[in-house]
Order: C-alpha cells, then structure tokens, then sequence
C-alpha cells in the first residue's frame, strides 16, 4: 500500500471523529501501528491531502495535537523520535517539523509587572474562573487581556465566546506561551483558519505551536510569515519551503 493509500485509509478512519481528546487518543493509537518509514510517509500524503480536504485537514489537527499531548502508553516518546529520524533522513521538513519544540521568538519578562485591570484586581483565581464560564462579552475580554491561561481554558469553554475574542487573544503582544497554547489546545477554536493564522504569526506562540500550523495556511499567509523576522528562524524556514511546494 502507497503512502497515499495509506494516508487515504488514516483518513476515512478518523474523520468521522469530533476534534476532541477522543479523536486524538484514536490518532495517536492508528499512528502508533506503523513502522517509523512508514509513518513519516502517512505524514507527508496526510499533509499534501490536506492542502485540498477539509477532512484531512481535520485529521492532521489531530495526529498535530495527539503528537504533542498524547501520554506514552498510547503514542510511545521512543515512536515519535524515530519517525522524525525518518522524516529527516528522507527530507521530510514538514513532517519532521511536527516533531520540532523550541522556546518561541520573543517571550514576556517573567520580572515585569503586569497591568492588572481595577476591576478584576480584587477577585481570587477561583472566582475569576467561576466568571469566566459564563461571563457576558465586556467580562470576557477583560479577563481575556489579563492573560492567565486557567481563566482563559474557561473561556475557551464559555459558549458566549466569540470568534473574533479568541483572535484578538491569540494575536495580543505581548503574550503568555502557556495562554496561547491553551488556545491551540481547544478542539473548538483551534481548528479555526483565522484562530490558527493569529496563533502562528504571534512571535510570543512557541515554535511547536506554529510549525504545526504553517501545512494549514494559505499562500498569502506563509508569504507574510516567511519574511517576518520577528518570529522564530524555523517557523520561517518551514514557511518558505512549503511556499517553494506551492509554486
């Protein structure tokens, strides 16, 4: 069976399949069952079949999240490492690049002091959670610019949430790393194309956010990225090797 074949097969098992941690323990279980070689190669046809499904652009969400949070017993540590070896000896950049971490181009100075809104101030970490599961759009982007990524994960929660919030959180600079990964991590707004452009042009998003997202970007999009000095050298790189994949 073809890469193709095989990357077709991974899809119409999964796309039935919410974006949710389910679907990514079934990504990580399907991926788990493959050689090395023979995974780096599902990779690359999930990905080249994702520029054009929507269905395997789903999938690849998944087998992108199940690659970064997915425990041990269901995706072995020791797999994912050999099959970047693979992708690497094959030059598979953007599959190898799903594997990639780093710390991300700029980061907030843990000794800064933060703007504290007045209205806020006074509230415990636990009534600001308690609000923000079901606060109106005003408190939202309030505790949204307070950044805290437990409050935001309520948010994120919160069915009055708006598109747009979440874009605006995920674009703020400066950011905490830990807030904008809550936001890649929500099976709800991460799959958003505008939630995914935010995240991946934030320089303050870590490069094992961003690598992940650039095979789900449009041209325009990897254009601006790769010319964008603010963010990390291999977000850029991969940007333009993908751009050079589009031509």
């Amino acid at each position: 069976m073809s890469a193709s074949d095989r990357s077709e097969q991974l899809v119409r098992h999964l796309a039935s399949l919410e974006p949710s941690s389910v679907g990514e323990a079934a990504a990580a279980r399907e991926l788990a069952t493959f050689e090395p070689v023979e995974a780096a190669h599902l990779l690359k046809g999930l990905i080249e079949r994702a520029k054009s499904s929507p269905e395997a652009g789903q999938v690849l969400s998944m087998v992108s999240r199940a690659l970064m949070f997915s425990p041990d017993d269901q995706l072995p540590f020791a797999l994912r490492g050999r099959i970047y070896d693979a992708a690497a000896e094959f030059g598979m950049a953007e599959v190898a690049a799903l594997f990639v971490s780093g710390a991300a181009a700029q980061e907030i100075d843990p000794n800064a002091i933060p703007e504290v809104d007045p209205t806020l101030a006074a509230l415990t970490l636990g009534h600001k959670k308690m609000i923000a599961r079901k606060a109106d759009p005003d408190r939202m982007a309030r505790l949204a610019v307070e950044g805290d990524a437990r409050v935001v994960r309520e948010l994120l929660l919160n069915p009055k949430m708006t598109e747009g919030l979440v874009i605006r959180t995920a674009a703020r600079r400066p950011a905490k790393g830990e807030t904008l990964l809550e936001i890649w991590k929500s099976p709800k707004w991460s799959v958003r194309p505008s939630v995914r452009k935010a995240l991946a042009m934030n320089p303050y998003t870590a490069p094992e956010i961003s690598l992940k997202i650039l095979p789900h970007l449009l041209k325009a999009d990897l254009k601006a990225i790769a010319g964008d000095r603010a963010l990390n050298q291999s977000v850029r790189e991969l940007a333009r090797k993908l751009l050079a994949g589009k031509s």
